[in-house]
Formats: structure tokens, sequence, C-alpha cells
């Protein structure tokens, strides 16, 4: 019997197609085992600063579960979790992420991981570390006060230092009677950088004040030395009245000097007048510009002779100012209106003078007076009465003697004020 043996030819395509059916699937389940794994971590930790750090971290594949949020949580102690501090994003999102932690406690050592969460879990990543920096209180300087007035003044301070931290808030403390002024003093905030000032008004004058320059961040507050400083008096102009001239019935001339401006610029100046002593600006007034030197002002709205008190004024934010004043009389208005009557006894007449209108003034004086036809002044006069310058119309009695009989004579009547003298129409009579 013949043996037969056959021989297996493996061409070089069967070789081929068996190598690369190998490799398909190898590669097949290489894929499939990736996409089952969950991979995430934390990448980098940076911008580390006292109280706050920003953590870079990557979620690169989410397996096959269904994740609802991804981030990191730290923690003062290792294997912090999602029940400590915590940043975290919603959705099943692959790629890196960034998460910013601050309000962290300075000088303090964090643990941080990365966690994902999914519908039944969650899972945390690595773990690494990081310190926030160390800081103290600022240092802060009180400079001297500047622009010193009656009423305000600017305060300068200087942070030295910020004690590596933020500074948070900045400014003065200041008081007139505490030398080392604190907390429950006048404050005031300002603004700037390591310089600030701050500009303060309604202080009282010629008052001594201590201030003191603070600085604070998260460590605490610091206070600088202490300054003190003295508001000036405030200071009224000085300056005269010129004399009234140019004077009328109705208008004058007058005028002033500002000599000094005091502590501040004269913003008004005039005179004021009034009919009795010491006017003031409530008073009439004119204003003649302001600052200092000589003006000239109009006076108006008078009446006609009548005595008026002048004043010049100056006005600056220290007050109104007053110079020595003076007086004067505007020309023009009424004489007296008087009447006369007469009754003859024999060689004795018998005459009464009333002053119907006392005019523009007070009256100062009645007579009356006698004459014969040629206007000569005859007979020897006595009054019998007195009278009063309050009364509104005031009169006096008189006796003439001395007369000769069967003579006609006339009299008139006088009276005066301010103005000048008042006469009644002439009387006549005859004696018997």
């Amino acid at each position: 019997m013949r043996k037969i043996t056959m021989k297996l030819l493996l061409s070089p395509f069967v070789i081929l197609f068996v190598l690369l059916t190998i490799n398909f699937g190898c590669s097949s389940n290489e894929k499939d085992e990736d996409k089952s794994v969950i991979d995430f971590e934390i990448t980098e930790i940076t911008n580390v600063t006292e109280n706050s750090a920003v953590i870079n971290a990557d979620l690169k594949s989410s397996g096959k579960e269904n994740i609802l949020y991804r981030g990191v949580c730290v923690a003062m102690q290792t294997n912090p979790t999602i029940n400590d501090i915590k940043y975290e994003e919603e959705g099943n999102i692959l790629g890196q992420y960034v998460s910013k932690f601050e309000n962290l406690q300075y000088n303090t050592k964090f643990y941080a991981r990365p966690f994902i969460t999914t519908n039944s879990k969650t899972i945390y990543g690595n773990e690494l570390t990081f310190t926030t920096k160390n800081i103290s209180v600022p240092a802060v300087n009180t400079l001297e006060v500047s622009l010193v007035t009656q009423n305000s003044a600017v305060f300068n301070g200087k942070i030295e230092s910020d004690g590596s931290s933020k500074i948070v808030s900045k400014g003065f403390y200041y008081s007139k009677t505490n030398p080392k002024p604190e907390y429950k003093d006048e404050r005031v905030e300002s603004t700037g950088n390591f310089e600030f000032s701050s500009s303060i008004t309604g202080l009282e004058q010629n008052t001594t004040y201590y201030v003191r320059a603070f600085a604070s961040n998260i460590a605490g507050s610091a206070l600088g030395n202490v300054v003190s400083f003295k508001t000036s008096s405030y200071v009224l102009p000085i300056l005269t009245t010129a004399q009234i001239s140019t004077i009328g019935e109705t208008t004058a001339i007058g005028g002033g000097t500002v000599i000094s401006e005091g502590s501040h610029p004269v913003t008004e100046r005039g005179i004021c007048w009034a009919a009795y002593p010491n006017p003031t600006i409530t008073n009439s007034k004119t204003k003649d510009g302001n600052g200092i030197g000589s003006f000239v002002s109009n006076l108006y709205s008078l009446q006609p002779y009548k005595l008026y008190y002048v004043r010049a004024y100056a006005t600056s934010a220290a007050g109104t100012a007053y110079s020595e004043g003076v007086v004067f009389n505007t020309i023009g208005g009424n004489k007296p209106s008087v009447v006369a009557s007469a009754r003859a006894t024999g060689t004795t007449l018998y005459a009464t003078v009333t002053v119907k209108s006392k005019g523009s003034d007070n009256i100062k004086s009645i007579s009356i007076g006698c004459f014969d036809m040629d206007g000569n002044s005859v007979g020897k006069v006595s009054s019998s009465s007195g009278w009063n310058s309050q009364d509104a119309s005031p009169s006096v009695n008189y006796e003439i003697t001395g007369l000769s009989r069967n003579n006609k004579y006339y009299i008139i009547g006088y009276a005066t004020n301010g103005v000048g003298k008042g006469a009644s129409e002439k009387v006549y009579f005859s004696t018997l």
C-alpha cells in the first residue's frame, strides 16, 4: 500500500491575511478597554496667594459612567471630600477645567483632590498639596497735615508695608480731645495706593486736633504715629467809610476802602445805611465789587431833609466787618406850617401861634413878631404858655405890651425845624 503524504504550502497572501486578522482583533479589544476606564487628575496648582489658589484638573475619560458633576475639593486635612470646600461644574464634559479657591486661611497647608459625581457615587482622583502664603498686618506712617485753614485740613499717610496681603481699607482717625485717636474717634476712609490723603472740613477754628493713619488687610489693622495740628483763627476784613458827598434830597454818594481782607478773600463790599446808628447789611445797602481797595457807592431812595447813618461793610468767609460810621442830612424838605391869631385890649395884644404841620423835621422853636405898619418891630413880648415838641400841633400863647393907642399893627407867628423857619400870614389889629 502506498502512503500519501500531503504537503501544505502557505502562500504569502495567506500569511498576510492571518496577521491582519490578528492585529485588528487586538486593536479593537484595547480600544474597548480604554473606554471603560475613568481617567482624571489634578495637573497643576498655580497662583497661590495668602488666601487663594488656582487648581487645574483634567477629565480625560469618563469611561462608561454618566457623570453629573466634575470638580475639585480642598481641606486642611488629607483626603478632602465634597463635604469640604469644593468647586464643581455640571455635565459630562471631557477636558481640562480650572477651579479658583478664595477666602482661604493664610499660612496654611491645604490638600486637594479632583472628583466626579455619577448617578450612584462620587469618585476621587489624585491628591496634591499647597500652602498659602504667610502675611502680617500692614505698617503705616502718618505724615504731616497740610493745607490747614480755619475749618479744614488735608490728612496724609503712607503705607510702608502691605504685610504681603492686599490692603482692604485705609484712612485716618482724628480727635480734638483724645491725643491717641483710635476706632472710637472720628474716622475717614481714603483712596489711593501706598500714599493716600483725605480732605477734612467742618473743623473748629483755633483748635488743636490729633490725627492717626490706619491700614487694614485680612491679617488685621495697624495704626500709625500720631500727628497734631492747630486750625487757624478767623480774621475779619479791615475797612473805612468815606465822607458823604453830592448830597441831594433823595440821593448821595459815599464809599469806602478795604484796607485788609483778613483771613479770607473779600467776596462782597459796599455801604449800608439807616435812619438810626450802626446800620447793617440787613438794612439798605449797595454791592460794589470785591477784594481789597477803594470803592464808590451811590445811596438812593432817601427822604428829603432826613438824618442818615452810614457804614462801609466787607464780607468774607470769616464773616462781615463794618467800619466806623458817618452821619449826614439830605437837603430839601418842608418847613413848618404856622397860623397866628390876635385880640387887642387897649394897648395890650393877646396872640396865639399854632403849628399846623411840623414839616420834614421836629419843631425846634416857636416865636412871634409884632410890627408897625413900617415893618419895625415893636412891643414887649412875653409868653404865657409853653409847648411840647412831641405834640402833633403845638401852640404858644403870647402877651404883647407897650403899644401906642389908636395905632394899627400886625403880627407874624414863626416855627422852626431842621429845614428852616416857617411863618404865618400877617395878622393885622388896631389898639384903642
